[in-house]
């Protein structure tokens, strides 16, 4: 699979899905938190549980995983130099 091309010329390489998960009123977790990133260039799927995790994870897929995509643009121009 590749990249899916909006008509203005931009593209969607990857989805992200969160679940927020489920907390009782005494803040225990009945359901973890879980989000999911799937890659269209490399067709990789990444996924973490726990609060902690999935924050950290929101706030750096964008550009932990560019950085590492056997498939995405800026590692093909790292490779051809």
């Amino acid at each position: 699979m590749s990249v899916y091309r909006l008509p203005d010329g931009r593209h969607i390489a990857g989805a992200l899905s969160i679940k927020f998960g489920r907390q009782t009123r005494d803040g225990r977790w009945v359901e973890q938190p879980a989000a999911k990133y799937e890659c269209l260039v490399c067709e990789t799927t990444e996924i973490v549980q726990g609060a902690d995790k999935v924050q950290h994870f929101t706030q750096t897929i964008r550009i932990t995983h560019p950085a590492n995509c056997p498939g995405h643009p800026t590692q093909q121009g790292a490779q051809a130099a």
